[in-house]
C-alpha cells in the first residue's frame, strides 16, 4: 500500500454546474446560477444567458460572490407589490427574452430593456401635445422606425436612459444616455450627407429626438450656462426647420410622423379688434417659395400684407417702439429681424385665450424655435435686449406646458434671461420683461392654471374667462356663413345651431 504523509487532505468531490449560465460552460468555470445574472458576469459587465430548458432556480443560492443591487444597478424588489412588467422595477431574466435583430446586429439585454422603458413610460412624458392622435405613433410607429436605422435606435436608446436617470438619478442611466446620444451623432452627421425617400422620415424624427438630448445644466450652473443652453437649443431648432422645409411644399402632411411635427391643431378666431395691432407680417420661418406655414387668421379689411398681433401690452408697446420709433431718433436697423417673431409668438398667446390650455397651445409653445430665423438667433447671441425679452416670454409659456421633462432649465433660464437684460440698463425693456417674471412668479407659488390667468392681467378688454365664450361665437358665425352659402347653392341643407 502506498502511505499517506501526514500533510495530505483529501479532496472534496466537485459537484458539477448542471444549470450554469452559457458564458460560465464557455469559459469551464464553476457558474452560481444566480438570476438575472450570475456573479461571474455580473462583476465582469458580461451579458448573462442561460439555457431556455433551464428553469429559473431558487434565490436561496448563496449570496458571497454576488455583486449587490447596486452594482447590478437594479431596484430593490418589494413583494408587497404584486408584479408589473411596465413598471421599470420588474426586471426580466435574460433567458425569458428571445434575440432581437435591428440595422446594428443583435440588441443586447440592456438595449431591449430601455427599449421596453420607451414604450411603456418615455413616449409618455415625451408626448407634449396632450391628446390621443401621438400616442400610436409614439409607442408603435417610433420603435419600428427605429430599429431600421441606427442613428434613431441610439436617439430613441439615449432619450430612454435619460428618462430613467430623470426618475431615479444615477451615474450608470446618465453615462449610458451620453454614450447612445454619441452614437446619434456618429451615425446621423454621416445619413445627412445622403438623405434619400427611404431615410428622410426617420433623418426628420431623430432630429426632433436630439432637441431633448442637449446636455443641461448642471444643479450648480451660473447665468452663462443656461444662456448657452438656450442658444444650443434654438441652433438644434433651427437645422429641424431646415430639414422640415425639404418636404414642407411637397406635402409634408403626408408622413406617418407629421403629427409629431404639425406646427398647429386648428385655425383660431381672429384677435379681438381692442387689444390688436396691425403690422407687417414679416417672414414666419418662410421657405424660399412656400409660407411655412401661412399665417391662420387676420382681421377684416386689414391691409395687404398686415395682420393683427395678439400680445401683452409691455410686448404691444414694445413692438410700436419699433415700428414708430422717434423722430429724433435713429432708425431701428434691427426692426425686420424682430416682426417675425413678435407675429410667431401672438398665435400661441391667442390659442391660449380662446381654448386655454389645450393641445393645440402645447404644439405651438413647443415649435415656436423652428420658426427663428439665423438674423434672430444672431441677436440673441449678441444679447441684443429685445430679442431677450421675446425669449424669455416664450421660456415662460413653456412652462404652462404640463409635460417637457427635458427642459427642466426653462425656469432657470427665465431668471438668466432677467438678469442679462437688467445689466444691460434698458429700462423701456424691463417692463416687456417683467410679465413673463410674474407668470414664473405665479407658477412657482400657485399652479400652470393660475399662472395662464395672469398672462393676462393687465390687458384692457381682455380677460380670461371670455376667451372661450367669444371662440364658440366666432365657430358659431362660421356655420352660419356656411349654411348661408350652402342655400345660396340651391342644398336643402339646415344646420341645428342650437345644439
Amino acid at each position: 500500500m502506498v502511505r499517506r504523509s501526514s500533510g495530505f487532505v483529501s479532496k472534496k468531490p466537485h459537484r458539477k454546474s448542471r444549470g450554469g449560465c452559457l458564458t460560465c460552460k464557455r469559459k469551464k468555470v464553476k457558474c452560481d446560477e444566480t438570476q438575472p445574472a450570475c456573479g461571474y458576469c455580473a462583476l465582469r459587465r458580461l451579458e448573462c444567458e442561460y439555457p431556455q430548458d433551464t428553469l429559473p432556480r431558487s434565490s436561496t443560492a448563496s449570496t458571497s460572490a454576488s455583486p449587490s443591487h447596486e452594482e447590478l444597478h437594479l431596484v430593490p424588489y418589494d413583494s408587497s407589490v404584486d408584479g408589473d412588467f411596465n413598471d421599470i422595477t420588474c426586471q426580466i431574466p435574460s433567458w425569458v427574452a428571445p434575440a432581437i435583430f435591428v440595422a446594428t446586429g443583435k440588441l443586447s439585454f440592456e438595449e431591449v430593456e430601455l427599449l421596453h422603458h420607451y414604450k411603456t413610460q418615455t413616449w409618455q412624458a415625451f408626448a407634449v401635445r396632450g391628446d390621443d392622435t401621438t400616442h400610436p405613433i409614439h409607442q408603435d410607429r417610433v420603435p419600428q422606425l427605429a430599429v431600421t436605422q441606427p442613428y434613431l435606435l441610439s436617439a430613441l436608446l439615449s432619450l430612454a436612459a435619460s428618462h430613467r436617470n430623470w426618475l431615479q438619478p444615477s451615474k450608470y442611466s446618465e453615462d449610458k444616455a451620453l454614450m447612445y446620444r454619441q452614437k446619434t451623432f456618429q451615425h446621423y452627421t454621416k445619413d445627412l450627407q445622403n438623405i434619400t425617400s427611404d431615410n428622410y422620415e426617420t433623418i426628420l424624427l431623430t432630429g426632433t429626438f436630439l432637441l431633448a438630448l442637449i446636455p443641461h445644466p448642471g444643479n450648480s450652473a451660473s447665468d452663462e450656462d443656461y444662456l448657452e443652453w438656450m442658444y444650443t437649443l434654438l441652433k438644434m431648432s433651427e437645422g429641424l426647420r431646415i430639414l422640415a422645409s425639404l418636404r414642407w411644399s411637397q406635402g409634408i402632411e403626408k408622413l406617418s410622423i407629421f403629427p409629431l411635427i404639425c406646427r398647429e391643431l386648428r385655425n383660431l378666431p381672429p384677435p379681438p379688434i381692442i387689444a390688436s395691432l396691425q403690422t407687417r407680417a414679416g417672414p414666419l420661418g418662410t421657405t424660399p417659395d412656400h409660407p411655412n406655414p401661412p399665417s391662420t387668421y387676420g382681421m377684416p379689411g386689414a391691409m395687404p400684407g398686415a395682420n393683427a398681433v395678439f400680445l401683452p401690452p409691455p410686448l404691444m408697446a414694445l413692438l410700436e417702439d419699433i415700428m414708430n420709433p422717434l423722430d429724433t431718433g435713429p432708425i431701428d436697423i434691427h426692426g425686420n429681424t424682430l416682426y417675425p417673431v413678435f407675429h410667431a409668438l401672438s398665435p400661441i398667446f391667442l390659442s391660449l385665450y380662446y381654448y386655454h390650455l389645450n393641445p393645440d397651445f402645447n404644439v405651438r409653445v413647443f415649435v415656436l424655435s423652428s420658426f427663428l430665423l439665423p438674423d434672430f438667433l444672431a441677436l440673441v447671441k449678441a444679447r441684443e435686449p429685445r430679442a431677450l425679452v421675446l425669449m424669455a416670454w416664450w421660456f415662460a409659456l413653456v412652462c404652462l406646458v404640463p409635460k417637457g421633462w427635458w427642459i427642466r432649465p426653462r425656469v432657470g433660464v427665465v431668471g438668466a434671461l432677467g438678469r442679462a437684460i437688467r445689466q444691460l440698463g434698458d429700462t423701456g425693456v424691463w417692463e416687456a420683461l417683467e410679465g413673463a417674471e410674474r407668470v414664473v412668479d405665479v407658477l412657482l407659488s400657485a399652479d400652470i392654471e393660475k399662472a395662464a390667468e395672469s398672462v393676462f392681467e393687465g390687458w384692457e378688454g381682455v380677460y380670461w374667462d371670455d376667451g372661450p365664450g367669444r371662440a364658440q361665437e366666432w365657430e358659431l358665425g362660421l356655420l352660419v356663413d356656411l349654411s348661408d352659402e350652402l342655400d345660396f347653392a340651391g342644398l336643402d341643407l339646415h344646420f341645428d345651431l342650437q345644439a
